[in-house]
């Protein structure tokens, strides 16, 4: 059975499961940054993030052409970023989910958008928005190949 790792909202309407491994990535775009206010801390787990109670209190804003990022609307916790055209949430906040000691940085993202008044001790991959882009066209291309 696979690892599972709970989280909620602040204000508990929505409750959530991450399963599978988990991973900390980072990211520097311009919407994550005026999303949170600061860089995303996303925790992405092998199996997905699951939606266990409260979905009828997450509300999403469709942020691009190719994604949308969810809320609580009774709270207003930000819960996830999304792929449209997939049924999977991928990642969802980190601080939403008791993650176990000692997790490192998996990978940073969107680092030519970053501002020069931060940087995150680590040695983690760097990747670029470019880079980024190249990846969520690949995973389009293999979501229309598996319909």
């Amino acid at each position: 059975m696979a690892e599972t790792y709970q989280g909620h909202c602040l204000c508990g309407a929505v409750q959530l499961e991450g399963r599978g491994a988990p991973k900390l990535e980072i990211c520097h775009c311009s919407m994550c940054r005026n999303w949170h206010g600061s860089p995303a801390m996303a925790a992405s787990f092998e199996d997905g993030v699951h939606i266990i109670a409260g979905k009828d209190h997450i509300k999403a804003y469709q942020s691009s052409d190719w994604a949308e990022r969810a809320f609580c609307s009774k709270c207003g916790t930000t819960l996830y970023y999304h792929l449209t055209g997939s049924d999977m949430i991928h990642s969802s906040q980190a601080g939403l989910f008791d993650l176990p000691e000692g997790l490192k940085i998996h990978e940073e993202i969107f680092v030519d958008e970053q501002p020069d008044y931060y940087r995150f001790d680590s040695d983690a991959p760097r990747i670029t928005a470019a880079e980024m882009f190249e990846r969520f066209e690949k995973y389009q291309a293999e979501q229309q190949n598996d319909d």
